[in-house]
C-alpha cells in the first residue's frame, strides 16, 4: 500500500490478515498444481504402458488366430485319414481271406508235371523204338505210352490251372502289401498329425495365456489410471477452492481501498460544496475530518 494510506486500524487488520491469507492461499495454489503435475506425468506415463501392451496384445492374438488356423486344418487332415484308414479296413480284411482261402501248392497225390510226364513218354517211346520186346510188353508200354498222354494233356490243363491261381494269389499278396503299407503310413502320418495337433493345442494356451496377462496388466493400469483421475479431480476441486480463496482475498482488499477512496472522495466533495470562503471552507473541512475520524471512516498518516 501506498504510505498515504487512509484505511482505519481495523481496516488496517483485515488488510494484514487478508495479506497472510494470500500468501497461504498461494502457497498452496502452487504446492496443488505440482502435486498435479506429478499426477499427469503418472497418468501420461501409465497410458504410455497401456498403449505399449495394447500394442503387445495384437501380434499375440494374430499368433492365437494362426495356430487356431493351423488346429483346425490338422483336424480336417486326420479326419481324412481317418475316414481313408476306416475305408481300407474292409479291403484288408477280405484280401486277408482271400489269400486263407487260395491253395497255396499242389495238391498232393496230383498228377506229375507236363514236364515229367513228357520225359517219361520220350523214354518209352525210345525203348519200343530200339528194343525188341515180347508182345505182351510191348503191348503194355504201347498202353502206358497212351496214359501217359492223356495225362499229359490233363496235367497241362492242371498247371495252367494252378499257374493261373498263383498269378491271382501273387496279384492278391501284391495288393495286400500294397494295401497295408498304405493303411500303416496312413497310421504313421496320422500319429504324426496328432501330435502336430498337440502341438498347436498347447501353443493356443501359452499365447492364450499370455494373451489374458496383457489384458490383466491393461485393466491394472486402467484401475490405476481411473484412482489418479478421482486423485486428479479432488486435486482440481481444492486448486478451485484456492483459486475462489485467493479472489475474494483480493476483492475484499480492493472493496477496502475503493471504499477508503469513495470515503475521501465525499469528504472532499462535502468541504468544496459547504465552504462560503476561507475561514468558512477551513471550518467545514475541520468538522467533516472530525466526524469521520469519530466513525472510524479514515485515519491520518503519520
Amino acid at each position: 500500500m501506498p504510505g498515504t494510506a487512509h484505511l482505519t486500524e481495523e481496516d488496517e487488520q483485515a488488510e494484514r490478515d487478508s495479506r497472510d491469507r494470500l500468501r497461504r492461499a498461494d502457497h498452496r495454489l502452487h504446492e496443488l498444481r505440482d502435486r498435479r503435475a506429478l499426477l499427469l506425468d503418472d497418468i501420461r506415463r501409465l497410458s504410455d504402458e497401456q498403449r505399449s501392451l495394447y500394442d503387445s496384445r495384437a501380434p499375440k492374438e494374430e499368433k492365437v488366430e494362426e495356430f487356431h488356423r493351423e488346429y483346425q486344418a490338422i483336424g480336417h487332415e486326420l479326419a481324412r485319414i481317418r475316414a481313408r484308414r476306416e475305408a481300407l479296413r474292409p479291403r484288408l480284411a477280405e484280401l486277408v481271406q482271400s489269400l486263407r482261402q487260395a491253395p497255396r501248392e499242389r495238391r498232393e497225390g496230383g498228377r506229375g508235371r507236363p514236364e515229367q510226364l513228357r520225359r517219361e513218354m520220350a523214354e518209352l517211346e525210345l525203348r519200343q523204338q530200339t528194343v525188341a520186346l515180347p508182345i505182351a510188353e510191348e503191348n503194355a508200354l504201347i498202353d502206358r505210352i497212351r496214359a501217359l498222354t492223356k495225362e499229359v494233356a490233363a496235367a497241362e490243363v492242371e498247371a495252367e490251372g494252378f499257374a493261373a491261381e498263383r498269378l491271382k494269389r501273387e496279384g492278391v499278396e501284391e495288393e495286400l502289401r500294397r494295401t497295408r503299407a498304405e493303411f500303416d503310413h496312413l497310421g504313421e502320418e496320422f500319429g504324426r498329425l496328432r501330435q502336430s495337433r498337440n502341438d498347436r493345442f498347447e501353443s493356443v494356451k501359452t499365447q492364450l495365456v499370455g494373451v489374458g496377462q496383457v489384458v490383466a496388466e491393461i485393466r491394472e493400469k486402467a484401475r490405476k489410471r481411473g484412482e489418479l483421475f478421482q486423485h486428479m479431480e479432488e486435486l482440481n476441486r481444492q486448486i478451485a477452492e484456492a483459486d475462489r480463496e485467493i479472489r475474494e482475498a483480493l476483492q475484499g482488499s480492493r472493496d477496502r481501498r475503493r471504499e477508503a477512496r469513495q470515503t475521501i472522495v465525499s469528504y472532499n466533495r462535502g468541504v468544496r460544496e459547504s465552504v462560503a470562503g476561507p475561514d468558512a471552507l477551513a471550518h467545514a473541512a475541520e468538522e467533516n475530518l472530525e466526524v469521520l475520524l469519530r466513525n472510524g471512516r479514515v485515519r491520518l498518516g503519520g
